[in-house]
């Protein structure tokens, strides 16, 4: 295999946010997360992402990996519930075992930057030490928006700035990728990205690792700093 589709297997977050999972869906991912090579037992990908009410078995069967548990919440994918629930959702997915939530930025407030400011603080408070990974909502914003979103996102401490939810809306472009990796480029400080959203074959991944190469360097990607969220991906990349 060569070493960028080694890498793009390594910087995944095996993805499963249906509606239909069970126990041996889930057991099933996280295999495939810990062994996506079967002849390689030492290559994982970076995490699996899953709802919260998955994060126990999760944590469980990945125990003694080095793969993260992801959850996605805080309202995800619409944060359009009260303030109060999306936080202790956010606090509850932690407790359950998550290392890292993805979480819906409020883009209903990118027109109130105090308002926003303030539940971006309440949302690095409620995640606590784990990884925050904030998620701009690409396909429903303009250049301004996601820049403001994304800009606001990072000065209220988030870990990572994410791409989209990957639900009911466009999921990411080239366009929008870069916009995101320029906000990182000019953060001031170690943030990391994710791009989601339609991302299903290796030349389009290919294509995206190429573009944040070339605008944060050439030795930037590694599952520390850079993530793909899909679930469709690993397929592609093992073919």
């Amino acid at each position: 295999m060569d070493p960028d589709r080694t890498l793009l297997i390594s910087c995944l977050d095996l993805t499963s946010l249906g509606e239909d999972e069970d126990d041996a869906s889930i057991a099933e991912l996280c295999e495939r997360a810990r062994h996506p090579l079967p002849d390689d037992p030492t290559r994982h990908v970076a995490a699996v992402c899953v709802w919260p009410r998955w994060a126990p078995a999760a944590r469980r069967l990945l125990d003694g990996s080095a793969v993260r548990v992801a959850c996605a919440t805080g309202g995800f994918p619409i944060p359009d519930a009260p303030l109060g629930e999306r936080l202790a959702e956010i606090e509850e997915a932690v407790a359950a075992g998550a290392d890292e939530v993805d979480v819906p930025v409020n883009r209903f407030l990118v027109d109130e930057p105090d308002a926003l400011g303030g539940e971006l603080a309440a949302t690095r408070t409620a995640a606590g030490t784990a990884t925050w990974k904030a998620i701009v909502e690409t396909g429903a914003l303009d250049p301004q928006e996601i820049r403001a979103l994304a800009a606001a996102a990072i000065a209220a401490g988030a870990d990572f700035v994410k791409s989209s939810t990957g639900k009911d809306v466009p999921g990411v472009t080239p366009g929008t990728a870069a916009l995101l990796a320029e906000a990182v480029r000019d953060a001031g400080r170690p943030v990391g990205l994710k791009l989601s959203g339609g991302i299903r074959g290796v030349a389009q991944a290919t294509h995206h690792l190429e573009q944040i190469r070339a605008i944060l360097g050439s030795d930037w990607p590694g599952p520390a700093r850079f993530r793909i969220g899909a679930s469709a991906l690993l397929d592609a990349l093992l073919a």
